[in-house]
């Protein structure tokens, strides 16, 4: 694991832009794992890990050392997230793995989005007793997130069914992550949790970025209907 300090200057050399909003904001959380090139020049590429592994974000010049150094004696994550511009070093590191290109949204005027539809509130850590109509993942995703910042829950009745949090956060930007449950997509749920959130981090000077793979029409539309803008493209890189 890297050190407080490594991981505060690697954070003050990255720019507060969209597309760094994960790593940077793992970065100054002080909840990622560095793994450096072996020369561990700061301009050289690295990887930013997220705390249980899973995903790892790709920052600057991909070098076969960095791949090398996972995987001995480390596990592998099962999804790496690079720049469009450095997708094809990184397909030629990880041979075998899929690709899917996403899309990066910003909001032209964040205090201008809709205030909640429909009932919404910050979840309480007593809630997760609560969980027990979710998924085991999502359950799990969702204590993880109340662990370390708020979560914005829509209700049906007295049942949370959609969640909005940031996974990442920065002084600027919020990663937004939106769940719904299948059943009670559609009814303005999401955008109500979404709603919640974003403008509870607004008055913090911190406005909302949300990826959505090009695969997913439905996340792309609801990004479109509510007047997101992409600025940028990335390559998520999944593991066999």
């Amino acid at each position: 694991m890297a050190d407080d300090a490594l991981q505060a200057e690697l954070a003050a050399h990255l720019p507060d832009i969209p597309r760094w909003v994960g790593p940077r904001g793992l970065l100054l959380a002080r909840r990622g794992e560095v793994v450096l090139g072996p020369e561990g020049k700061r301009g050289a590429g690295f990887l930013v890990l997220g705390r249980d592994r899973s995903e790892a974000f790709a920052v600057h010049r991909p070098v076969a050392s960095l791949l090398r150094q996972l995987e001995e004696g480390r596990s592998m994550p099962r999804r790496v997230y690079a720049p469009l511009e450095d997708a094809a070093a990184w397909r030629t590191l990880l041979p075998g793995w899929s690709e899917q290109a996403a899309v990066v949204h910003v909001h032209p005027s964040p205090h201008r989005l809709p205030s909640p539809e429909r009932p919404a509130r910050f979840l309480k850590l007593g809630d997760t007793e609560n969980l027990g109509h979710l998924e085991e993942e999502l359950a799990r995703e969702i204590t993880d997130a109340l662990s370390s910042g708020p979560v914005a829950a829509a209700f049906e009745g007295e049942l949370p069914v959609a969640f909005a949090y940031a996974a990442h956060q920065t002084e600027s930007w919020i990663d937004l992550s939106i769940d719904t449950l299948g059943e009670f997509r559609r009814r303005g749920l999401a955008s109500s949790a979404a709603s919640f959130l974003i403008h509870h981090f607004l008055p913090q000077g911190k406005r909302p970025v949300w990826g959505a793979m090009d695969a997913d029409e439905a996340s792309l539309a609801m990004a479109k209907k509510y007047g997101f803008r992409a600025v940028d493209r990335m390559m998520v890189f999944l593991a066999p």
